[in-house]
């Protein structure tokens, strides 16, 4: 009975004295095979000789999609709604009680400062640091940042603001900033971009904004209009005479330009078909070579030479 109790008492000083316990001697493995076990890791060559090409980290299976990966949702993931268009609407996924939460503006404006700013500047007017003059005086950048709160992207719908982000605009004017920015930070961004736009205009507000669409039939001057927002010309060519970052259209139809290089054209059927398609091959002077090959049908082209017919 006492050797019992003694071995009880010593037992109980031996684990007593782990709890807490500090050491300089190594640990116990009671199960060695735990800690020494061959195991593949990542960014590690194989070699087990299980994978032909050496590789310890697998590239996802063909035609499988990770859990929570999908990306089902068209207005989350692409500003987009049921029908394709731009979406009017936040997604409900970013709002809190159907509305647009401090933490998510607050968010953007961070975001925003770090990718937005240098070429749209503070205040979203398009005056960046990397907007301004070079050494040599010229300019840093072929086509400037546009104005973010100028009245035609005041216009447009946060679906279109989204895809801008996501998908750039006009490449290579502005490119991608999908694998910079992700999906709910874009949206963060957006939040912030009408705040700048409030801060112009108090009537701006989150949600709303015109979506423009090209009616399919005959070609048509209301065909070529739409098609003048849609494909966002505006954004370059004014029809008040105001220059911009290519020609106003205010008269430019039968008007002669001198184009890059000292030779003259004048605008005509001819000449507005090769400049939507093959823009730099005839740049007008003075102005950068900046504007994107357009995708159109010919019913198309025709509508935009019928619409800069009547901008007299």
């Amino acid at each position: 009975m006492r050797k019992t109790l003694s071995a009880l008492v010593l037992s109980g000083l031996v684990l007593g004295a782990c709890r807490g316990g500090e050491s300089d001697k190594p640990p116990v493995h009671l199960i060695h095979n735990m800690d020494t076990q061959e195991k593949g890791r990542p960014y590690r060559r194989d070699t087990t000789g299980l994978f032909a090409d050496g590789r310890m980290m697998r590239p996802p299976v063909e035609g499988t999609v990770a859990i929570g990966a999908l990306d089902e949702d068209s207005v989350m993931y692409e500003g987009l709604d049921e029908k394709g268009d731009p979406t009017l609407k936040f997604p409900d996924q970013v709002k809190v009680d159907g509305q647009i939460p401090a933490s998510l503006r607050a968010r953007g404006k961070l975001r925003f400062t770090i990718y937005c700013q240098p070429c749209h500047g503070v205040n979203g007017d398009g005056k960046g640091v990397i907007a301004q003059p070079a050494l040599d005086g010229g300019p840093r950048l072929t086509v400037p940042p546009a104005v973010l709160t100028d009245a035609r992207v005041r216009s447009l719908p946060v679906g279109k603001l989204y895809s801008a982000i996501k998908n750039g605009v006009n490449f290579p004017n502005m490119g991608s900033y999908a694998s910079q920015v992700p999906v709910e930070d874009r949206w963060a961004i957006v939040s912030y971009v009408r705040d700048l736009q409030r801060a112009v205009d108090a009537n701006v507000q989150d949600e709303g904004g015109e979506v423009v669409k090209v009616v399919a039939g005959p070609a048509s001057v209301e065909m070529g209009a739409a098609l003048y927002k849609a494909k966002g010309c505006n954004a370059c060519h004014s029809l008040d005479g105001t220059r911009l970052v290519g020609p106003s259209f205010k008269g430019v139809w039968g008007r002669t330009e001198k184009i890059t290089g000292g030779a003259e054209i004048t605008v005509d059927e001819a000449y507005v078909k090769e400049s939507l398609l093959t823009p730099m091959a005839k740049v007008v002077e003075g102005f950068p070579p900046a504007m994107p090959p357009q995708v159109l049908t010919e019913t198309e082209i025709q509508s935009i030479i019928m619409f800069l017919k009547e901008q007299k």
